[in-house]
């Protein structure tokens, strides 16, 4: 006998083939409608899972927010634990989770929990990771539908899914026809017992527990208007089987008491194979794949680069934005729903996200400016009244919980002139300052090298002031900076004075066409091949990367690419940056037709190879003047017949090529590409090697040791029906002419050579991700008052324990600290703080605490299992 929970839903999209404003005049009808007749009690509408759909409601009908309080809290009326549906393998896992405590603090102010499941009915895949996710949030279920199913999985619906760290949750998965398998029931006994016996057929063979959900209803559907009749005869004609009317909450709770009782097949990693079952969609990555960067940069942003600077000011100096960083987060997560994030929507949708992912970004920024300030103990109100006791100093801040030495981009700001601006400043003069120098100095660092200068206008501002608006001199300088304090910052003066004496081991030496460093020798041919190999001869790769042109005849939701022919004219090589401390290449392509000639791109490449350093930087710039073709860069290396692993959500998973029987890919062919984090590995016994992305989200690993990754995806539809690939409409049919990404592309990639996969590796692929992604920077604070003194901040150590999280706690009592063991086997960690420990706690990902843990002055020890996340709790 089955016992079917049937719930009754709406699968939101809260933007897709309408822009979000239009779809919420449809969730305002649908949920007015709910509010005015509720479910009866013992009953629920789920509201897809996500919390967002209750904001926007309010948005417009804040006069009910009592009457959905109340509906939330008796569970008639169900959302959450998200705060969207949000893709789940382009997001980093930081983001997963502050996706659930946004969604549970949406909640948690309308009186409301969510039910104890993550529900997951439309993710284009899973990371390896969600069972820790779900573990962390104390949810021990999963119900989900793409990515799994296939043949290559066990046959039942309900299975143990094993996370990497060994954390496990109930998967559920949904039938054929996922979360409109219940949808449209009929009232009419006839038709209800045809309906069944069919339904029957689907669930029944799959049944592991015995404990079934059906979900009845549909995308951006209302709730059916016949339901309670539909049931009754839904009811009847099931005859020995139990359907009847449920709660998410209901079910999840029934099928994990029942799932105790059994034995269940127990599956590990990714899902990304539903391939013969369902749709798995795996060919979004490198859609709008300026869009995905901007998402990285944005993520990045607010994790490194704003949160523990902001956690810092928060106990250090008592000023938490813990607030302000809600808010930006919220507006990045509004970006994340799958058919936003991974671009297949219409040009209206994209438009308008990245307006939003720019914002994230802005907010970030702000956050940490201020933040910083007030640790250097900056008065922005006092200095601004002080003009005449302003000092320039410059401000380095080292975004990694570790010390770090070496090259540092600083800018460098002199003042040429105070520019009023105003009402009366056509009648005033620019007051002129005194001549500048003609290089600018910061004696405490010794000899700066010029990346190159402009005149722009930059302001001093105050809370209690007018901007003050000057015209000044720019300088970008490289400079070789020594010991910067972990998660720290330090302060030094500009001006004359005597030379700093630290320098680096050996200087990059930069000629007509090579780059040469203390490890690594580049060189750049005529035909514009270029070479890598290590200084000390082991290791050589005769042509580094490759430039690979394909027609793409496919949607946004599916690549189809077909070879054709191209030609890439390589059109020069110039000297940028001569050297001592940083070299760079300049390199220019152009990418045209072989048969007419026509233009498809223009590309820029440089190589860049700072002093001491063990990678190799290539920064893309390009422009794109092809339609339906797809463009990647293919980068070499000397790994052969590799193993591949790729940075994921919460740790680098390992990736093999999918093999499969030709009947499962009748409704979809397998999509070789996969999604790219911050880097992509290869390994053989004895060696290794890393291409690092900035954001660029869509790889592909080959067997002979080359990785591709791919710059632009231009396509001009959003769902066609007659691709081999995928037969079949996978969204509504319009056209998405913005989708053809005419125009500008970048993308900051950097290869990095190592040894074979040990702790010891793993550990250096971390910290070189630190140093290409999360590179030291220097900003010039001209209204300085004093020198500062050094900002020491948190230090992680560790051999494999890669940063994570440093961030204020959701109730601003403590300060999180959160960090990932990348490694197969236990690691003994140890935190550092500026600060006292009082009280330490291993806690879940949701903040709650487990247990105590021994602090002794400002260090916190632990042990992190094995590919564990780990979380803990300070104050």
């Amino acid at each position: 006998m089955l016992d079917v929970h049937l719930v009754s839903h709406t699968h939101w999209d809260r933007e897709w083939y309408h822009p979000a404003e239009v779809f919420r005049q449809r969730l305002v009808a649908l949920i007015d409608e709910l509010l005015d007749d509720p479910p009866p009690v013992g009953q629920s509408f789920l509201l897809d899972g996500q919390a967002i759909v209750l904001e926007d409601y309010l948005a417009v009908r804040p006069d009910r927010r009592l009457a959905l309080e109340n509906l939330l809290g008796e569970s008639r009326l169900e959302a959450g634990p998200w705060y969207v549906l949000a893709d789940e393998l382009i997001p980093g896992g930081e983001a997963l989770v502050r996706n659930l405590l946004t969604g549970a603090r949406v909640l948690r102010r309308l009186g409301a929990a969510a039910p104890p499941v993550l529900y997951c009915p439309d993710s284009f895949g899973h990371p390896a990771a969600l069972p820790t996710i779900a573990a962390g949030f104390g949810f021990p279920v999963i119900v989900l539908w793409r990515g799994y199913g296939s043949s290559r999985f066990p046959s039942g619906d309900t299975a143990l899914w094993a996370a990497p760290n060994g954390d496990e949750a109930l998967l559920y998965h949904l039938p054929r026809d996922g979360y409109e398998f219940g949808s449209h029931l009929p009232a009419d006994p006839a038709a209800a017992a045809d309906r069944w016996r069919r339904m029957r057929d689907e669930l029944a063979p799959r049944s592991t527990t015995g404990i079934a959900l059906v979900t009845n209803g549909a995308d951006h559907h209302a709730r059916q208007r016949d339901l309670r009749s539909a049931l009754s005869a839904l009811e009847h004609a099931a005859d020995v089987d139990r359907v009847h009317p449920s709660s998410l909450r209901s079910f999840a709770e029934r099928l994990a008491s029942s799932a105790r009782r059994d034995r269940l097949a127990t599956v590990r990693g990714e899902l990304r194979d539903s391939y013969g079952y369902a749709w798995t969609l795996q060919g979004t990555f490198g859609t709008r794949a300026h869009e995905k960067r901007l998402n990285a940069l944005a993520e990045r942003a607010l994790v490194r680069d704003a949160e523990p600077w902001d956690a810092l000011a928060a106990r250090v100096r008592d000023a938490s934005r813990r607030w302000l960083l809600d808010e930006a987060w919220r507006t990045l997560l509004t970006a994340h729903p799958h058919d936003t994030l991974c671009g297949c929507s219409i040009d209206q949708v994209a438009a308008a996200m990245e307006l939003r992912l720019q914002s994230a970004r802005n907010q970030a920024a702000a956050v940490r400016d201020d933040a910083i300030a007030q640790l250097i103990g900056h008065d922005r109100v006092l200095a601004r009244a002080s003009r005449e006791s302003w000092q320039p100093i410059v401000v380095i801040r080292n975004p990694a919980p570790r010390p770090r030495s070496g090259v540092v981009t600083i800018e460098i700001e002199e003042l040429v002139a105070d520019v009023p601006v105003g009402p009366g400043s056509a009648r005033l003069e620019p007051a002129p300052a005194p001549p500048l120098a003609s290089r600018p100095r910061i004696p405490a660092l010794g000899a700066l090298q010029v990346l190159s200068r402009s005149m722009e206008h930059r302001r001093l501002e105050s809370p209690q002031h007018y901007p003050d608006n000057d015209l000044v001199r720019v300088t970008r300088v490289a400079a070789w900076v020594p010991e910067l304090p972990p998660y720290g910052i330090a302060s030094y003066a500009v001006g004359a004075g005597g030379r700093g004496s630290a320098r680096p081991t050996e200087p990059v030496r930069v000629d007509r066409n090579a780059l040469r460093n203390l490890h690594l020798a580049v060189r750049v041919s005529d035909d514009g091949t270029v070479s890598l190999e290590t200084r000390h001869g082991a290791r050589h790769i005769e042509s580094l990367f490759a430039f690979e042109d394909q027609s793409d005849v496919g949607d946004l939701y599916t690549p189809a690419p077909r070879q054709r022919s191209f030609r890439v004219q390589y059109r020069g090589c110039r000297r940028v940056d001569r050297g001592p401390l940083r070299g760079t290449l300049a390199l220019s392509y152009r990418i045209a037709g072989d048969d007419r000639g026509d233009r498809i791109a223009d590309v820029a490449l440089q190589l860049i190879l700072d002093a001491d350093v063990s990678f190799l930087r290539l920064h893309v710039a390009g422009e794109n003047y092809g339609r339906d073709h797809r463009l990647r860069l293919r980068i070499a290396s000397d790994v052969r017949i590799p193993q591949s692993w790729a940075d994921a959500a919460f740790g680098p998973v390992r990736r093999e090529r999918l093999l499969v029987q030709p009947a499962d890919e009748d409704a979809e062919q397998v999509v070789r590409t996969a999604p790219l984090h911050r880097y992509a590995s290869l390994f053989d016994a004895d060696r290794g090697f890393s291409l690092y992305s900035d954001g660029l989200a869509e790889y592909e690993s080959f067997d002979d040791g080359a990785l591709a990754v791919t710059l632009v995806r231009a396509v001009g539809e959003l769902s066609r029906n007659d691709l081999p690939e995928r037969p079949g409409h996978a969204g509504w049919p319009t056209p998405t002419p913005d989708a053809q990404c005419r125009g500008p592309f970048a993308a900051r990639l950097a290869v990095f050579l190592h040894g074979g996969r040990s702790v010891e590796t793993l550990d250096r692929i971390e910290r070189t991700a630190d140093d290409v992604l999360c590179a030291p920077v220097g900003t010039t604070l001209r209204s300085a008052l004093t020198l500062p003194a050094p900002v020491a901040g948190v230090a992680l150590s560790g051999d494999g324990l890669a940063f994570s999280a440093v961030k204020e706690s959701e109730d601003g009592q403590w300060i999180v600290l959160r960090c990932i063991n990348v490694c197969d086997e236990p690691v003994d960690g140890v935190w550092t703080l500026p600060f006292d420990v009082h009280d330490a706690r291993l806690a879940r990902l949701d903040e709650t605490p487990i247990a105590e843990i021994d602090a002794v002055a400002r260090a916190v020890h632990f042990r992190a299992g094995a590919r564990d996340v780990a979380t803990i709790l300070v104050r």
